[in-house]
């Protein structure tokens, strides 16, 4: 698993062994100290958080029932979830246009698209959206240009979303 193999048998094992993981208490999902406290938070103020990622989504609901926050469980708070099966890849245009298609109350200008992937943002930024660049420890090294390019953000308390 530590080599990200594709292989569907793999990943079969894979779930379960999350799957069990996860109901029995033995494994929760690790979030940055600053993520779970701002999901309430932004769905006050009437933002949509919605979840896009190459895990699956049956992976990300299970990820985000049993994180390490208090409380555990942040899928109430989540609107929806995209993966590549039913988006599309990550890097492609036409992913983030399918998503913002099914929300067309919202103009795409409207939404925020964050990555520690570079080629996403700018896929995300293409489609019209506001899209950062997240730099957090563990995260693959960032070009050095990248700032030049787009806004980097280390953590969500930077975000000032709805403040005027």
């Amino acid at each position: 698993m530590s080599r990200d193999v594709k292989i569907s048998y793999l990943k079969s094992l894979q779930g379960y062994l999350w799957q069990n993981g996860y109901k029995t208490g033995d494994l929760k999902a690790p979030l940055f100290e600053d993520v779970a406290p701002k999901f309430p938070e932004w769905k006050q103020k009437g933002l949509e958080i919605i979840i896009y990622s190459s895990g699956s989504v049956p992976a990300q609901k299970l990820l985000f029932q049993h994180t390490n926050s208090d409380p555990a469980d942040l899928t109430p708070l989540i609107s929806d979830y995209f993966d590549t099966v039913n988006a599309g890849l990550k890097t492609e245009v036409s992913s983030y246009e399918k998503i913002a298609a099914k929300y067309d109350k919202y103009p795409p200008s409207s939404w925020l698209f964050l990555s520690d992937n570079v080629k996403e943002v700018e896929a995300a930024k293409a489609a019209g959206m506001e899209s950062f660049v997240v730099d957090r420890p563990g995260n693959a090294d960032l070009p050095a240009d990248v700032e030049k390019r787009h806004k980097v953000i280390r953590s969500f308390d930077e975000l000032r979303l709805l403040e005027t």
